[in-house]
């Protein structure tokens, strides 16, 4: 007797994934399940704008979605130095990471989408690092992917180029 369960195993490990349902704008931007989270309207527009005009600013936000970072975005009057924005490892809860970015929202939207396009990619290199859940192990990380640009200040190429994708995404 022959027995199908070795091809039927066979079929379920070697079967391609089905693609993710499409996220709508509402599922990512409005929802209370949403893991891009602002209690400002001048970021609420920013993000919505950003999701509407750029197929790469969408792309973050449901990359985020579907990870376990949840991320709250602030705009401050200002940031230390020259920065225009900045992200911060929150404390784990449950089964979710949690990020705080800010900005400082100054300039064209187009250039404050693109700064949050930057930020939102750090967001992005969190989730893809299941190690990281703290302060050390995210220094830790950026010591391995980043730019070391001042004390506790990293940067990576990656977010870089998201910011100037996404801006050009936005003036095309």
């Amino acid at each position: 007797m022959l027995s199908i369960a070795p091809l039927l195993l066979a079929a379920m490990l070697f079967t391609p994934p089905l693609p993710y349902e499409p996220l709508t704008e509402a599922a990512v931007l409005e929802a209370p399940t949403r893991h891009v989270r602002t209690t400002d309207g001048s970021v609420r527009r920013l993000l919505r704008r950003g999701y509407r005009q750029s197929s790469t600013f969408a792309s973050l936000i449901a990359r985020l979605q579907r990870s376990d970072v949840i991320v709250y975005v602030e705009d401050v009057p200002s940031l230390p130095g020259a920065l225009d924005g900045r992200m911060m490892m929150m404390p784990r809860a449950n089964s979710f990471r949690y990020v705080r970015i800010q900005v400082a929202l100054r300039g064209a939207p187009e250039d404050s989408i693109a700064v949050l396009a930057h930020e939102l990619q750090h967001a992005v290199e969190i989730a893809e690092a299941v190690e990281v859940s703290d302060t050390p192990t995210l220094e830790r990380l950026y010591q391995r992917i980043g730019v070391r640009a001042g004390p506790m200040v990293y940067d990576t190429i990656a977010a870089q180029e998201m910011g100037r994708l996404v801006r050009r995404e936005l003036a095309g």
